[in-house]
């Protein structure tokens, strides 16, 4: 349980690398768990992902802030699971930064997953 945090330096532009992460269709790409993720309403997402060893289907929720290179989600239900994206410019290319939370981690390498996910998106965006 709690919260976990890392990010990646990337050799693109703030605005591309916002506009390619928060494109719904593009984040079973980006994020290590993720099978599948497809954008069923303005701000609600159906996902298929790998936790604890077996595969999850659900619903969550999904709010893009494109103004401030920011997208949160979260799911439903007792582990509270959250997170945050957000992309700011760092010299010529930009960072990403991503925030997760959870109540429950309970045989999962939650940090791992992350770090995972971030080496990802750093391989598919270029990193410096």
């Amino acid at each position: 349980m709690g919260d976990y945090e890392d990010r990646v330096l990337l050799t693109i532009g703030p605005d591309a690398a916002f506009t390619h992460l928060s494109d719904v269709q593009n984040l079973p790409e980006h994020f290590a768990a993720l099978r599948d993720a497809r954008l069923v309403a303005a701000d609600r997402v159906e996902v298929s992902a790998d936790v604890g060893g077996g595969t999850v289907h659900g619903e969550a929720w999904l709010h893009v802030d494109s103004d401030n290179r920011r997208m949160t989600w979260g799911a439903p239900g007792p582990h509270d699971y959250r997170g945050e994206l957000s992309v700011r410019e760092a010299g010529p290319g930009s960072e990403v930064v991503v925030r997760l939370h959870t109540e429950q981690a309970e045989g999962v390498d939650v940090q791992q997953g992350l770090r995972d996910s971030l080496q990802l998106i750093g391989d598919q965006l270029g990193t410096p």
